[in-house]
């Protein structure tokens, strides 16, 4: 037998066909895998790092951690692989939830050039004045756009109502772009009541307020004392204590007082509350929508319900804006065993960062993620 390939019409002929006798012969020891056994999942090539990062940072409500992550990592030139349209698209993200428009459209025309593709479009209708609205999990999520002035007040007594039935209430801060004392007083009196009533609160980029707060301060100037005790507690939720400290002892001089003290703060729960405020999903349809913070399993048992007697189905994502780790753990428990029960799903029309942060979660391993297009 010639060993030399390049020989003409090596490859010509057909082998010959193995005899009967040698077809019967199979290995004991070396069983055939049942037919239905389901195939291996692909092998998925990790996430650049700044995408991975900005990605957690938005589940845990740190948007502009994560917006300055993407844009460092693209300004810089960090290698982002295959997934640079991704973290591209994730920065769109972050400006329109920031509702930076400016910012939004500069980086649209950067994008044009660079890629030679139709940017994404800002979204008029996730424009919005102050906000605050129930979420799964039994969860409170107010959102301050703006200037945080006396135009706060209404959608402070919104929150106070929703409080009365939720276990935790999150201000996002990273919308707002100003703020006076009439607008902190009224928030310093919204956050009194929270805590008369013994309610859990937590401040979305807490820092980011803080900075316009103390822009704006002068010490020895006695004025703006309810802008004083706001930073104080937000240096105080962010626990930032030596920032705590040294605003309380500028606080003190200007106002001739004692230095408010610090406060250690108990660790945050972690965990799913076990109980929802909101009503089960319709038996035609399931989505996945608006804030999920802090949904428990108890929250998505539902979609088990809607799936009885399909096959295949598709979750709606579209209109899903943030889920946070202890909601997207549950959700993966229950998608585990949907998936375990020979279910097919598909999540569509996730945001770019979302979709890769339940990718980051394992999601990919029990349902097909299907993100907008960019």
């Amino acid at each position: 037998m010639s060993l030399d390939f390049t020989v003409p019409g090596a490859f010509d002929t057909p082998p010959a066909q193995p005899a009967a006798s040698e077809l019967a012969l199979v290995p004991l020891n070396e069983p055939s895998p049942p037919p239905s056994s389901p195939p291996p999942p692909p092998v998925r090539a990790p996430l650049p790092p700044a995408l991975a990062e900005a990605a957690t940072m938005y589940a845990t409500g740190q948007e502009l951690e994560a917006m300055r992550r993407l844009e460092s990592a693209i300004k810089s030139g960090e290698d982002l692989g295959d997934a640079a349209l991704r973290a591209w698209g994730g920065l769109f993200d972050l400006l329109q939830v920031l509702g930076r428009r400016p910012a939004f459209e500069a980086l649209a025309l950067t994008f044009a050039r660079r890629f030679e593709k139709s940017p994404p479009a800002w979204t008029a209708a996730a424009e919005g004045e102050h906000s605050a609205t129930e979420t799964t999990g039994g969860r409170a999520h107010v959102s301050l756009t703006g200037a945080l002035n006396a135009r706060v007040g209404e959608v402070l007594k919104q929150t106070m109502k929703l409080a009365a039935t939720s276990t935790m209430v999150r201000m996002d801060l990273a919308k707002l772009e100003d703020a006076d004392n009439d607008g902190a007083t009224l928030l310093m009196r919204a956050l009194a009541a929270l805590k008369k009533a013994r309610k859990e609160f937590v401040f979305g980029s807490p820092e980011h307020l803080a900075q316009i707060l103390s822009a704006k301060l002068v010490v020895g100037e006695r004025s703006n004392e309810a802008m004083w005790l706001l930073l104080l507690e937000l240096y105080q939720q962010a626990y930032r204590q030596e920032a705590f400290e040294e605003a309380a002892v500028n606080y003190a001089i200007t106002f001739e007082v004692s230095p408010p003290s610090w406060e250690a703060l108990p660790e945050r729960r972690d965990e799913a509350p076990e109980l929802s405020s909101l009503p089960p999903p319709k038996a035609e349809g399931y989505s996945l929508h608006d804030q999920l913070l802090g949904a428990s399993v108890a929250d998505f048992a539902p979609l088990e319900a809607v799936l009885a007697g399909r096959d295949e189905y598709d979750i709606d994502a579209r209109k899903l804006v943030r889920i946070d780790p202890p909601s997207a753990k549950s959700l993966l428990e229950v998608l585990k065993r949907v998936h375990a029960a020979g279910k097919k799903l598909r999540i569509v029309g996730l945001s770019t960062l979302i979709a890769a942060y339940l990718e980051l979660q394992g999601f990919a391993d029990v349902a097909e993620l299907r993100a907008k297009a960019i």
